[in-house]
């Protein structure tokens, strides 16, 4: 379950929407608008793991043992920091300094990202596939919701 302190408006979550005929959960990828009250809106939302998938959504590239990207932030002309994920070690590290805090899910990685270079890191995440679904689907039914997300933990 999602913190609403550890949210900011443009963070991805993946978000029950409602349940089909089966009363199976329907979940979106969804960013956070500006309009939105943080304390409601993530009760129904979960995190997004990092793979290695939504690290190439993300613009990073690879190589044999890391994921790396470019820092490019206003003022920086000379040589750019780069923020790295170590395969070997599965850690974080901008440079060759190791990130305290380590980024397991894409808000994390956005907000680190925000943090370092004063922009939003571009997610390009598509649409979250729902197997198996069994259509029609009922949007904000809140009946049977808080059962069904406690089942997902």
């Amino acid at each position: 379950m999602l913190h609403p302190t550890d949210m900011r408006a443009g963070n991805w979550v993946l978000k029950i929407m409602g349940t089909d005929r089966e009363n199976e959960p329907f979940i979106e990828y969804k960013a956070i608008a500006l309009n939105e009250h943080y304390h409601t809106f993530t009760k129904d939302c979960f995190p997004i793991p990092l793979t290695a998938d939504l690290l190439e959504y993300c613009g990073f590239k690879q190589q044999p043992d890391q994921w790396y990207k470019k820092l490019e932030a206003e003022g920086m002309d000379e040589a750019l920091p780069v923020l790295r994920y170590k395969t070997g070690n599965k850690s974080w590290y901008l440079n060759d300094f190791k990130i305290p805090a380590q980024p397991l899910y894409v808000h994390q990685l956005q907000n680190l990202y925000y943090a370092l270079t004063g922009q939003e890191l571009v997610v390009n995440l598509g649409f979250y596939t729902n197997l198996p679904l069994f259509g029609p689907i009922t949007f904000f039914n809140f009946i049977n919701r808080k059962n069904k997300h406690e089942e997902l933990l």
